[in-house]
């Protein structure tokens, strides 16, 4: 079957050089970050295909316009990115180039492999293009909406393969999103309103509701538009409204059955709806689609922790950190895993790893620290301190450190991590209790009434 597609390549630049001065496992942890990346962008923009190969990274979209948007994004954050993950480490930059191109693709039998023109010149266009840069063929300008879009032309250019002598190719700089926000409504297409619902950065209360007013004129105009309801059933569910969210996973699957970012969102619902049975299915399902989902697998491996099934967690903990050897927050929770599982040499070992990945990360030093306190008390201490640099509302961990300092006779310095522990959680009843043990200790026997009267009259109204 033949159908049309906007055919994306990408890839880093001057690999060899980088990769003949660093080690093995920096190459794979770089690899798997892009990797990560550019799959998270591609699968908010509705990619219908993608491929991993030693020549680059292949993903195929239906629209020119989200082609396009995608790209000029990927190369937005792999900036951002790569300054932690390349310059700081190696001292080597790692551009990325992005090559695009609109035409007939024939999906091979029994198998979701692609070949065809649009793919082969796709590819010779990225090997084309300037560092961090988007070069796209006239095809693409022909097809895309030029007026929300800076371009400049690139120059002629012979490709290997191409059909053409020399082909004009023309660099795609960045998206005019004023002028996209200044069209009249009545022009807007339903991808127009989708892309600019993509294009909002999420947070903000009046952002959040723009969002889905983007969305929701996306549907309005193209009621079978499966991005569109993905993504409306991840903002339902963040407002709360667990039956609109549902609604609109379910459509979203309706529309495509192999969508795979629907079925791991829905199941991420199920799960929360408490349907085990129906989260174990979209979960499986996810995976089944995209096996490379480390976010998937991760979710899984931890709703397959909570029903019991140890092997099989175990198996998805693994392959999410396989699969990104620099995932953090992998790290951190099967380090958890492994800890209750009584393994602790090797949860110690994923606690330093998580750590070294984000060494601002308030929960895995928390977690940590709670490990340390059978193994190395002082290195608890520092731990939890760590965590309350992080983030300094950290109630459990300055409960937690106030434990270790009354034990070790700090009085004072307990005291004021209890109180900092009690006015960020005043419900708490361990908080109260630790506090009436601190003052019973300090000889404050009218304080130490006070704080046991407060944790009982806690514990029996929770």
């Amino acid at each position: 079957m033949n159908i049309y597609f906007a055919a994306i390549f990408t890839d880093l630049v001057r690999q060899s050089v980088v990769w003949n001065r660093v080690s093995r496992d920096t190459v794979a942890n770089i690899m798997a970050e892009h990797r990560y990346l550019s799959q998270s962008l591609a699968s908010q923009y509705g990619r219908r295909h993608e491929n991993f190969t030693g020549d680059g990274h292949l993903y195929l979209f239906e629209s020119a316009d989200a082609a396009v948007h995608f790209a000029l994004k990927l190369i937005a954050y792999w900036k951002q990115r790569r300054r932690s993950l390349v310059g700081e480490k190696i001292g080597q930059d790692l551009p990325i180039r992005v090559g695009c191109h609109f035409g007939e693709c024939s999906r091979m039998a029994d198998e979701d492999a692609w070949i065809g023109r649009a793919i082969n010149i796709a590819k010779r266009v990225e090997s084309t293009a300037d560092p961090d840069t988007l070069f796209v063929t006239q095809t693409i300008l022909e097809l895309i909406d030029l007026p929300i879009y800076d371009f400049s032309d690139a120059g002629d250019h012979e490709l290997k393969g191409d059909f053409l002598p020399r082909r004009p190719l023309y660099r795609l700089s960045s998206v005019d999103r004023a002028a996209l926000a200044a069209r009249p409504e009545e022009k807007m297409t339903a991808e127009d309103w989708f892309l600019r619902g993509v294009g909002l950065e999420g947070g903000q209360c009046i952002k959040f509701n723009e969002e889905l007013e983007c969305y929701q004129h996306a549907i309005r105009l193209r009621s079978n538009y499966p991005e569109a309801h993905n993504n409306l059933g991840i903002l339902f569910k963040a407002a709360g409204d667990t039956a609109a969210a549902a609604q609109h996973y379910q459509e979203a699957l309706r529309l495509w059955p192999q969508y795979p970012e629907a079925h791991y969102n829905y199941a991420i619902l199920l799960e929360r709806l408490e349907d085990k049975s129906g989260a174990a299915a979209h979960y499986s399902e996810a995976i089944r689609l995209r096996p490379d989902n480390v976010d998937a697998r991760l979710r899984y491996a931890g709703f397959l922790d909570t029903r019991g099934d140890w092997a099989e967690a175990k198996h998805h903990y693994q392959e999410a950190l396989r699969l990104r050897p620099g995932f953090a927050e992998a790290h951190n929770n099967y380090a958890i895993f492994l800890e209750k599982r009584g393994d602790l040499t090797t949860a110690e070992s994923h606690y330093s790893q998580a750590l070294q990945q984000r060494p601002d990360y308030a929960e895995a030093h928390y977690n940590y620290a709670m490990l340390l306190e059978r193994l190395d008390r002082p290195r608890a201490e520092e731990h939890y301190r760590a965590a309350i640099r992080a983030q300094p509302g950290y109630a459990e961990a300055h409960n937690n450190l106030a434990v270790l300092l009354h034990e070790s006779g700090e009085l004072a310095t307990a005291e004021e991590h209890y109180l900092t522990a009690l006015r960020l959680r005043p419900s708490d009843p361990e908080t109260n209790y630790n506090l009436a043990l601190l003052a019973q200790a300090r000889g404050d026997d009218h304080s130490a009434e006070q704080y046991f009267r407060r944790a009982r009259e806690l514990t029996a109204a929770g």
